[in-house]
């Protein structure tokens, strides 16, 4: 390769370069003064009247959303300040993320906002679901991800916290379709109907003593295409025994009542 190549290579390299370092200068800026509007909302959550709190948390959901929409970068950013206020869980393909956060409006229970981040044809898009009045919602903590004849499903798992003792955790199926972000496919097979969505809810005082937060409760096997759910008993105690999913054919059956093999994640 002649010099004058070598030189045009190099600084088409040194461009790129220099526009990333750029990219990411302006992110972490910007990241930095949302770092103010959270943690001023956490300090108005402790003794606050409730009209000021709301404003504050709603501030902080605005300037989030504003952030990540006009940011497609942010798809693959790491949110270094942020990490302790977001909750951000994204599939191994890294075309879909999703992000969480406490509203800090609530008390033991606690209310939680998202936004879905996912990427199509080489464009990234933001889907951000208007809260159900009354609705805490919740945090997602896991992103599994299968292909089924050639089509990319992902099983996110959700979390609830409604007190220090009540809680629930849930497994969704979406798929990415045509620039669009999807909950609506019944992937769950049981004996009498298809679902696309399985919860429990359960008291966290009976996981308490797991090591792992958030509690691993719903998982899936990737070595053996296996979801295992934990019976939950009259108590909402989380029992040894799990509700199993085996992938049969387009649909994870339910197949029994077992206890799990050793699990291998799939992100």
């Amino acid at each position: 390769m002649s010099s004058i190549y070598k030189q045009f290579f190099v600084g088409i390299i040194l461009s790129i370069s220099s526009s990333c370092f750029s990219q990411e200068k302006d992110l972490n800026t910007e990241e930095k003064r949302l770092l103010k509007i959270y943690s001023h909302l956490v300090s108005m959550s402790y003794g606050s009247g409730s009209d000021s709190l709301n404003n504050s948390s709603d501030e902080f959901s605005t300037e989030i959303r504003k952030f990540i929409e006009h940011n497609p970068s942010t798809l693959i950013y790491n949110f270094p300040l942020l990490s302790g206020a977001l909750t951000i869980t994204t599939s191994k393909d890294g075309r879909l993320r999703i992000y969480s956060w406490d509203t800090w409006t609530g008390g033991t229970m606690h209310f939680f906002n998202q936004i879905y981040q996912y990427k199509d044809n080489d464009k990234v898009f933001t889907n951000t679901p208007v809260p159900e009045e009354d609705n805490p919602g919740g945090f997602c903590s896991e992103i599994y991800s299968i292909s089924i004849n050639k089509r990319k499903f992902y099983l996110a798992v959700s979390n609830g916290i409604y007190s220090t003792k009540d809680a629930s955790q849930s497994i969704s199926v979406y798929t990415i379709t045509e620039n669009k972000l999807t909950d609506t496919t019944r992937l769950f097979k049981t004996k009498s109907k298809f679902l696309n969505t399985i919860s429990i809810e359960y008291d966290f005082f009976s996981v308490v003593d797991k090591p792992e937060r958030p509690v691993e409760l719903i998982t899936y096997d990737d070595q053996f295409k296996t979801i295992y759910i934990p019976v939950v008993n009259h108590k909402q105690q989380v029992t040894d025994n799990n509700l199993i999913y085996q992938l049969k054919g387009n649909y994870f059956e339910f197949t029994g009542i077992g206890k799990s093999k050793q699990k291998s994640k799939s992100g």
